[in-house]
């Protein structure tokens, strides 16, 4: 029949009158565009009105009508008869695995298997192009033999059928090629490429001619263009307009027709990066850091599919190989950009830690003076690709977590209670005081006096809050002036328990509770044991705290497991005497804290907690017979759950007051099981910090926490980096209530007042 005849528009018919059309370039691309454009009319047919009153959008199915409930859950209808397939779906990363094509993990948002290829998985090229994608998923991003086994297997099948029209043109061939994203696997293994943007008519992307104010470089590439290639500037224009659509103040990738379009140009956009001509590792550095910044802006599923994490490594090692090229001596804004972007959306573990070597080793060469704040370092990032919609939550966790590791000296402020809040438990403007006179050295830690985490946790007269908005916002005045001088401020939390004062809590109508019925003292009043209920509760009050104390702008959070708390008394058994699955046992004892520092690593990120551990401490009742072994499963604990570090009480002090103890009693047990950083508190000196720093503890990564000496002496570190006479502190006006005596009125040392004036 004559080229172009339609039949109802559901066939093509192409004209083929010899051998030789078969094979012609142009009759077979027509042939493809066909198939994908009744493909893509066929998925349309599913965005379609509501309803009346109702928009645009996917019809939204729940799983469970397609799917009976299993143990591999929405994953069973996948499975078939593939044992390999169902081994892999038995591993919890492989379920996350999500690709731009369909979704196993997300279906409320994005189409099921079926109704987006319309098959099953009895071909060979779906089926492996399917393995591959979860395969690559348990492997948590590295390449292994199973996944290139995987790859090959779906990419032979698919070439077989290229020279095939009929079997080129079959759903599962289209459905392979498409889930394994060529493009994708052309970047994760190295493969040679079978499709590209040109290949289907029908999915090419051309740039909106409405819109030619987008598609220009940013401003950073501007200064540099002539360092580019124009084909690589041309992919950075169209990044650009993918980031001015991203930050349209209404659009939000939600609809099939949106997802189409934004998807097509991410994929031309990373088609044309792949294919350009590698130079060097520096240019090819800058090539990932721009696939790395188009994949973030697209639709959820490519930001939350294996690419950026791949793509993040790769990135790294390129940034590795061409770490001593003048190249980044020049551009050195342009090297924090990319170093950011890879830094904020790598996965945690090794591939994180490099990059904060990596911005660590610079930051004292070739960033030195280019940003202090993280206003600063925005300002930089805004001259190239960036988005505050896509990209801004993962810098700001990753700029916390950088800084933190940027502490310019070794020297710390702990928590230390003082009662100078209101009576209804907000922090003061003579609080406020108070820490910005401890922050004017620049890069100090500094640790805030226990928060109360919720109106039944409390007990103590003038302490201040974290569970009201009007705290959190008297909390907001203090962290801005802290983080005005440089440093840095972590919120303590805790739940009084046992301790509470009977007087203030009788006031304040709070029940005292712990553990179990046992008083922490002679003459003490005998506490109530929670329930398991109430424990559930408490676990959740942390958690709720924590996330006000972000908000609040502190850096991050410090669990106070120490001291005859709340949680001290779970952990002991002096205190715990319970039978239930919170007592009797190591492992119970650690129950209750374990829950708190899961529950408040999901809140906030696990990066942003510490917490404080006093084994030897005999105040408020405490000291177990055999500390060490329950301590240690704590600490062990944390580990396992990504925590950023550990502030150890030593055992020579029991609060504010300094003990004799047996030569035998020591955190080196601790120290030893703990690989990251380290707070150690409690009776330390000014002349033996570097002692402890470079000779007991050598190799560890250890700040040296002062208390009393930093309440008598605001501007201790300059005093102790310069060899300077100590205040004296007064022991009775540690705890008077509401007083700015023994508060603020501590004077700094005339040399620091010199040098600041200076």
């Amino acid at each position: 029949m004559d080229e172009g005849y339609n039949t109802r528009n559901d066939f093509q018919f192409i004209s083929i009158q010899s051998p030789a059309d078969a094979k012609d370039r142009d009759k077979r691309r027509q042939a493809r565009s066909h198939a994908a454009k009744k493909g893509r009319q066929q998925q349309l047919q599913y965005a379609s009105p509501r309803d009346a009153g109702g928009t645009l959008g996917q019809t939204l199915i729940p799983w469970s009508i397609f799917a009976p409930v299993s143990a591999y859950g929405p994953f069973e209808t996948l499975i078939g008869d593939s044992p390999k397939l169902r081994a892999l779906l038995s591993h919890d990363a492989a379920r996350q695995a999500a690709e731009p094509i369909f979704s196993v993990a997300d279906p409320v948002v994005f189409q099921d298997f079926a109704s987006v290829f319309r098959t099953d998985l009895d071909d060979p090229a779906l089926l492996n192009a399917v393995k591959l994608t979860f395969a690559f998923a348990v492997t948590g991003g590295n390449i292994d033999q199973e996944c290139l086994e995987y790859q090959n297997q779906a990419m032979g099948a698919i070439r077989e059928r290229m020279d095939s029209l009929e079997s080129a043109l079959s759903l599962p061939t289209l459905g392979a090629i498409l889930l394994l994203a060529d493009l994708n696997s052309s970047v994760m293994t190295g493969s040679s490429r079978i499709v590209d943007h040109t290949t289907f008519v029908e999915l090419q992307w051309k740039r909106d001619p409405f819109a030619s104010t987008y598609f220009v470089l940013a401003p950073g590439f501007q200064r540099i263009s002539h360092l580019f290639d124009e084909d690589f500037i041309e992919v950075l224009k169209d990044i650009h307009a993918l980031q001015c659509v991203q930050d349209l103040p209404r659009y939000s990738c939600q609809n099939p027709i949106e997802m189409l379009r934004v998807d097509n140009q991410q994929a031309s956009i990373g088609s044309r990066l792949v294919d350009l001509p590698k130079l060097s590792a520096t240019m090819e550095a800058c090539y990932l850091a721009a696939y790395l910044s188009a994949c973030m802006l697209c639709c959820k599923v490519w930001r939350h599919s294996v690419m950026p994490s791949h793509v993040s490594l790769k990135l790294l090692r390129k940034l590795q190989e061409s770490n001593d090229d003048i190249f980044w001596d020049e551009n050195p804004d342009l090297l924090i950009w990319i170093s950011y972007l890879g830094g904020s959306f790598s996965p945690r573990g090794v591939i994180h830690l490099e990059y904060n070597i990596i911005l660590k080793t610079n930051h004292n060469s070739r960033f030195k003076g280019l940003y202090q704040s993280l206003e600063d370092l925005l300002e930089i990032l805004h001259r190239y690709i960036w988005s505050e919609k896509a990209y801004r939550t993962q810098l700001e966790e990753y700029w916390k977590e950088i800084q933190l590791e940027l502490v310019k000296h070794r020297v710390g402020m702990p928590g230390l209670s003082r009662f100078r809040g209101t009576d209804d438990h907000v922090a003061t403007p003579m609080m406020k005081e108070y820490y910005s006179q401890r922050s004017q050295v620049p890069g100090t830690l500094i640790i805030t006096e226990a928060g109360i985490i919720s109106p039944g946790a409390g007990g103590y007269p003038n302490a201040p809050g974290i569970w009201r908005e009007d705290q959190v916002a008297a909390w907001k005045t203090i962290t801005d002036e802290v983080h005005q001088n440089g440093c840095f401020i972590i919120c303590q939390i805790f739940h009084v328990g046992r301790a509470a004062v009977p007087d203030i809590a009788e006031k304040e109508g709070i029940e005292i509770v712990s553990s179990s019925a046992i008083p922490h003292g002679e003459g003490a009043p005998v506490p109530r044991a929670l329930t398991v209920e109430e424990i559930k509760q408490i676990v959740h009050d942390f958690a709720t705290a924590a996330k006000n104390a972000i908000r609040a702008g502190f850096d991050s959070v410090e669990l106070h497991a120490g001291n005859g708390y709340l949680l001290d008394s779970f952990i002991q058994d002096v205190s715990n005497t319970r039978t239930d699955e919170y007592g009797g046992s190591i492992q119970n004892r650690s129950r209750f804290v374990s829950e708190v520092m899961k529950a408040v690593g999901d809140a906030i990120g696990p990066q942003r907690i510490g917490i404080r551990l006093s084994p030897w401490s005999t105040f408020q009742g405490m000291r177990m017979k055999e500390p060490i072994p329950q301590f240690s499963d704590v600490i062990n604990k944390a580990k396992e759950l990504g925590l950023a570090y550990i502030h150890l009480i030593e055992p020579r002090v029991a609060n504010s007051d300094d003990l004799d103890h047996l030569i035998t009693e020591s955190l080196d047990f601790a120290i030893n099981l703990w690989g990251g950083p380290i707070l150690l508190a409690g009776g330390y000196k000014p002349d033996n910090v570097q002692k402890t720093v470079d000779e007991t503890y050598p190799g560890k990564d250890i700040m040296v926490m002062f208390g009393r000496y930093f309440v008598a002496n605001p501007d201790l570190v300059f005093r102790i980096k310069n060899n300077l006479n100590l205040n004296q502190y007064d022991r009775s006006t540690f705890y008077a209530v509401k007083n700015p005596h023994g508060y603020l009125d501590y004077p700094f040392s005339s040399e620091f007042l010199a040098n600041t004036k200076v």
